[in-house]
């Protein structure tokens, strides 16, 4: 999300509201906190430790990189995809927006977003 703060706010509001879970709550505070430290950063911090991933090894980990891009990440958010998509029986954008940080289009219902 970029722009204004009252999109953050309605989003924060959205999601806190979304479940009872306190797993899933503790997610949502690491992802819009940034709470994560994935590798890159850790390496600026400390300088005898490495930037690469720790699950491909070859590229930077990045928060973004660690969340979205990598190989296993992208696996696993794939596979997520394809069984919302049959659960649903519709096409689902596959954006980080969307699973991440459960932004999800006005263009679904309401019951599709509280999945």
């Amino acid at each position: 999300v970029h722009g204004d703060l009252e999109k953050w706010q309605k989003l924060w509001s959205q999601n806190y509201k979304m479940t009872m879970s306190t797993a899933y709550k503790e997610n949502l505070y690491k992802m819009f906190y940034r709470w994560h430290l994935p590798p890159a950063r850790i390496a600026r911090m400390f300088k005898n430790k490495l930037d690469k991933c720790w699950k491909y090894h070859q590229i930077p980990g990045s928060y973004y990189h660690m969340w979205w891009t990598c190989p296993e990440a992208k696996r696993y958010w794939t596979r997520i995809h394809t069984w919302l998509e049959k659960m649903i029986k519709r096409h689902l954008d596959f954006k980080p927006e969307v699973f991440l940080l459960g932004i999800v289009p006005e263009i679904y219902n309401k019951e599709m977003k509280y999945l």
